[in-house]
């Protein structure tokens, strides 16, 4: 073992850079020479475009505040008033009556609600139906002074472009006005105000709404021939390799769309979504890229190849970007793959080439599986992760054992091993995270929870519940050590690891941005009190034993939102109130090569 590990860190050393400036040049140069090993790939011919992030915005109505809201008149209601009438009305979009008016100038009115502006950013690499964060900000004419309670209601999102752009009418050069296109993403759910406990007011005046944006349309990576490459008929090559060796699972379009309806859309808002799907329709006959829903990768006239990522690469997409690079061109029909192919099985029992050989070995396809098999064997622990790592990305189940077993002995895999885990979509591959879930280890068993909730945060075994549209409580208690974490992105939730999570009786906590709730131990019955005060408004309370998730079901019960939640935890922890450490854990994003080169 020790030997292993001394090889181990041979191979951290030289990745992490620790090697004179010069030599780490040399090794450069020749990587580059032998980056296809005698074989011709797409990264021979191909870059990749840095696309960005699209930017989509649109006009929305948030509700449920406190008597603090406000709808400016102006071209923004004028948006918003057009478009719940047509979500109120019939499909064709057609209403006349006056009584359908009065009501959304009473909805508009009403100080519980706000006109707001939405903003998002789709990335490149997006799929119909992934979600992604969006913005809420109030417009400079609004009188709104909070957004806290708020929920954002069904909005569209679009491109906007400004009018001076899009004409040679010299007398609309000067115009401030904008245009929208064609319906791209729709957004709603529960705002995030104030979150971190400031509650400055000009915190109170803008939010976030996570992963509430879901986009209407693929936005796939767009490569770029090489200029000495250009060819439509290399380009053509490129795509049909690439829809050949990459192609997604049968139900996977319907997975990755089952976004579209997650949130529980009412009839009107669906009614709404209806009408987005001839606007759908529109969009697919104006992508530049021209795609189908079946093509994984599709070529253009002017040399540039689009590529959407598949299914089962859905959870890391830079590793798909890695592996269709490496894809050979020409398959079997390249005179230089058998030696290729030897090479590379010699090369993936090298801990020093074993993960460069089995991506290369993935980008075969399930040819390679019978070699990758090989590596599982391997005395070195990094043999064995590469190649279970690969197998997992290729669909097989055969290196679910190792994973396990790596995530359980080695803290610098455990990211990547419980993502290969959540990559198969295998009953076999969900029970072992159920099993990394019952780990002693916290970090294992947070890890492990990340992965079956990316793989489906319905699973049982997660105990997920919504106490309210705010927040979802997890309480796992089949974990080893006790432990309380509570998301800082991306999504709204607070995990309950371990049994016996209670608070001790202490001096009364007050939580919430706005300081209207306490939480009150009785003495003579050990259960608590909490209550909530609003101005003008009776007390209102609730009573519940010591257990945190009745507390916490408490506060959802009577309106908390998350910050407060997490303001509360945060106070709790502090003052040490509960009988076990509450952390703030964010999901984890980092790459392997980031955690070599810190020297994890």
């Amino acid at each position: 073992m020790l030997r292993q590990m001394r090889t181990l860190g041979v191979f951290l050393v030289l990745m992490a850079g620790c090697l004179d400036p010069r030599t780490r040049g040399q090794m450069a140069e020749e990587s580059e020479k032998e980056r296809d090993l005698d074989v011709l790939t797409v990264w021979s011919v191909t870059d990749v475009v840095e696309d960005g992030l699209m930017k989509v915005q649109g006009v929305g109505l948030v509700t449920g505040l406190a008597g603090t809201g406000h709808c400016p008149s102006g071209p923004y209601r004028d948006l918003l008033e057009q478009y719940l009438l047509k979500s109120s009305g019939p499909r064709d979009g057609q209403v006349t009556a006056d009584n359908v008016h009065i009501k959304i100038r009473r909805i508009l009115n009403d100080p519980d609600n706000a006109l707001v502006i939405v903003t998002g950013y789709i990335p490149a690499g997006a799929r119909h139906g992934d979600h992604f964060d969006v913005d809420v900000t109030l417009p400079h004419a609004s009188k709104a002074t909070s957004l806290v309670g708020g929920r954002l209601e069904l909005s569209t999102l679009r491109i906007y472009e400004a009018i001076a752009k899009l004409t040679n009418d010299p007398l609309k050069k000067t115009s401030p006005n904008m245009i929208g296109g064609h319906v791209y993403a729709h957004a709603k759910g529960q705002l995030m105000v104030g979150f971190g406990g400031n509650s400055e007011s000009s915190e109170l005046k803008r939010a976030r709404v996570w992963q509430g944006g879901v986009t209407r349309i693929d936005r796939p990576y767009v490569f770029r021939m090489k200029q000495d490459e250009k060819s439509v008929k290399i380009a053509n090559d490129v795509a049909q390799r690439i829809n050949f060796m990459y192609q997604d699972a049968p139900r996977s379009r319907e997975l990755l769309n089952s976004g579209l309806s997650k949130g529980l859309l009412s009839d009107q808002q669906k009614q709404i979504l209806l009408m987005g799907n001839v606007t759908q329709q529109l969009n697919n006959k104006q992508d530049p890229d021209g795609m189908n829903q079946q093509d994984i990768a599709k070529a253009s006239k002017d040399c540039v190849v689009y590529m959407r990522v598949p299914y089962a690469y859905r959870l890391d997409h830079d590793r798909f970007l890695r592996v269709a690079r490496l894809t050979p061109l020409y398959g079997d029909r390249d005179p230089n793959m058998p030696r290729y192919q030897a090479r590379l099985q010699k090369m993936l029992l090298d801990p020093r080439d074993t993960v460069r050989a089995a991506i290369r070995l993935e980008a075969l396809g399930r040819d390679s599986i019978p070699v990758l098999k090989t590596g599982l064997a391997s005395e070195h622990p990094f043999v064995r992760f590469a190649s279970a790592e690969a197998l997992a990305y290729l669909g097989s189940t055969t290196g679910v054992e190792t994973l396990t077993q790596l995530a359980q002995k080695y803290s610098l895999l455990v990211k990547h091993c419980t993502i290969a885990l959540a990559t198969i979509d295998e009953s076999i591959s969900r029970d072992k995270l159920g099993e990394l879930l019952t780990s002693p280890d916290p970090a294992l068993a947070c890890a492990a929870f990340h992965a079956l909730s990316l793989h489906d945060d319905t699973d049982s075994r997660l105990g997920g519940m919504t106490p309210s549209d705010a927040f979802t409580l997890y309480r796992v208690p089949q974990v080893g050590t006790p432990m309380v974490y509570f998301s800082t992105s991306k999504r709204a939730q607070v995990m309950l690891l371990g049994r016996e999570i209670v608070l001790s009786p202490s001096t009364p906590m007050i939580v919430g941005v706005a300081k209207e709730y306490t939480i009150v131990p009785n003495a003579q019955d050990g259960r608590f009190l909490v209550k909530r005060f609003t101005v003008g408004g009776p007390e209102q309370q609730r009573s519940c034993t010591n257990r945190l998730d009745e507390v916490l079901t408490a506060l959802a019960d009577l309106g908390a939102t998350y910050p407060d939640v997490v303001d509360f935890l945060r106070k709790a922890h502090d003052y040490q109130n509960v009988s076990c450490p509450i952390v703030p854990w964010s999901v984890p994003d980092v790459t392997l090569k980031t955690l070599i080169e810190e020297g994890y």
